[in-house]
């Protein structure tokens, strides 16, 4: 063999592989059987291995020189494959690509990797620096490099299957099953391609940019629409890690000052494009972080979710059912005391926070929910709130044939009877009535609205006896 000043070691021809492939079988097989130990099916077929061999220079030449001298299992997964053990190099080749992929975790950012993968707050505490890495399940590492862009997604589903063929046909587990050449050549070119030969590019680097700018720099608003631009152009699978990543920093106690402050000029930005699982996510972190106690981690969480549009709609449903229930408290409160008008837009904004763009609400708040919202929108003897009867419209706009169900049976409740003794109170139910029956396809529905929105005004706080609307009620259904 020759080896010029810049090329790498000429291959042998495929005849002195061959034969230096069956004398290591003939001579292995002989000693096994002077040491009285199987000797049949212990090595694969010569041929197999020679397949492997010669497939080698083509795939090996993906990677560059440096890649190549630090690729020491690749050398451990040839030499096993010389040999005739697959299964040991298939272990081999998996211990490679893991270890490749822990070094770019590391190079890339092992914070935002950490948090985007790992939910747990308590685990996630034990994972302090690259060290920890080992700890990860290598289920866990090949997706978190799939969610946090460090590989592609067919090289997530390569890999995935790698990772169970190395856990049922390697070396790692007792087993008997047979690999051949083919199979291994193209799990070595998998490996190559998609992790040892492959660096993060594109979208993923503006993430990685991003992120090590909210933790070095002191940004300000004027920084913060290049900042959304490029994040409209990310993919969401990226932009939900890096959401992830933004409420486990956001939530550190520990955090710096400035950081924080920098989280809160671009949060929203990551929000607007994130999907609603990854808020939902957020949502679930604030029920653990409540769950187990962790105060400071609990108020953060809260004030992450409050700073957001409808941030607090995803919340858990037990958290938000007991939340709702106080802030309409506060909202009835603040509509039925002194100076009305100024104190209840505020109440009325922390509301809204709580209510989805589907403006579903808990059924065990429904009720409560239906009937603040409409004492307020009819308002009272002096009318409503000019500041906040856009939200009430808004959140009106969200109703439902439930909501409308609920709407009805308000004609029962005394204070809403009481309400509507003022004329303007009245004429501002009805013509609610009138609005929700353009808009539900539900007949008896629509009948009992429409009866309700063609009363007068005198006849309407006493409508709940009457006999023709009770008849158009019994009869409606709701899916």
């Amino acid at each position: 063999m020759t080896m010029g000043s810049n090329n790498l070691v000429s291959v042998p021809p495929e005849t002195s592989v061959q034969a230096g492939v069956d004398s290591f079988s003939q001579g292995l097989t002989r000693y096994l059987s002077s040491l009285s130990l199987p000797a049949e099916n212990v090595l694969v077929e010569p041929q197999e291995r020679l397949t492997v061999m010669n497939n080698l220079p083509a795939i090996v030449q993906r990677l560059n020189p440096q890649q190549k001298n630090e690729a020491m299992y690749i050398s451990k997964f040839i030499a096993a494959c010389g040999a005739g053990l697959f299964d040991a190099a298939l272990n081999f080749l998996w211990n490679e690509t893991v270890l490749n992929l822990r070094q770019k975790v590391i190079r890339f950012d092992i914070n935002y990797f950490l948090d985007s993968i790992i939910t747990d707050t308590r685990r996630r505490a034990s994972f302090r620096n690259e060290d920890d890495l080992k700890n990860l399940d290598d289920w866990e590492l090949i997706k978190g490099c799939k969610d946090t862009g460090i590989i592609t997604d067919i090289g997530y589903m390569h890999l995935d299957y790698i990772r169970d063929m190395r856990n049922h046909a390697s070396a790692a587990h007792p087993n008997h099953n047979d690999l051949d050449g083919l199979q291994l050549s193209s799990w070595l070119q998998t490996c190559i391609k998609e992790v040892l030969a492959k660096d993060p590019e594109g979208p993923v680097i503006e993430i990685r940019k991003l992120l090590n700018n909210l933790r070095t720099n002191v940004l300000s608003a004027a920084d913060v629409p290049p900042i959304r631009a490029n994040l409209q152009q990310i993919p969401v699978v990226l932009i939900d890690s890096t959401l992830r990543a933004i409420f486990g920093m956001y939530t550190d106690p520990s955090l710096a000052a400035q950081v924080r402050t920098n989280l809160r000029l671009i949060v929203s930005s990551v929000w607007e494009n994130s999907s609603v699982q990854a808020k939902y996510d957020c949502g679930l972190k604030f029920a653990v972080f409540s769950a187990n106690a962790e105060i400071q981690r609990k108020n953060l969480a809260h004030e992450f979710l409050d700073s957001l549009e409808n941030g607090l709609s995803y919340l858990t449903n037990d958290h938000r059912i007991m939340e709702m229930d106080q802030v309409l408290d506060t909202l009835y409160s603040a509509h039925m005391g002194w100076n009305n008008f100024h104190n209840e837009p505020p109440h009325a904004r922390n509301l809204a926070k709580y209510i989805p763009a589907n403006g579903e609400i808990p059924r065990e708040v429904l009720a409560k929910y239906i009937k603040v919202l409409i004492m307020c929108a009819i308002g009272n003897a002096y009318g409503i709130s000019s500041s906040a009867e856009p939200i009430y419209t808004e959140l009106i706009s969200h109703f439902s044939d439930k909501h409308y169900f609920e709407f009805i049976r308000l004609l029962a409740d005394s204070d809403i009877q009481s309400r509507l003794r003022y004329s303007s109170c009245s004429i501002n139910f009805r013509t609610l009535a009138s609005q929700f029956n353009s808009r539900s396809t539900n007949l008896p529905l629509k009948e009992a609205l429409k009866f309700i929105a063609d009363s007068n005004n005198e006849a309407l706080p006493k409508l709940v006896n009457d006999t023709r609307l009770r008849s158009k009620v019994q009869i409606i259904t709701l899916i």
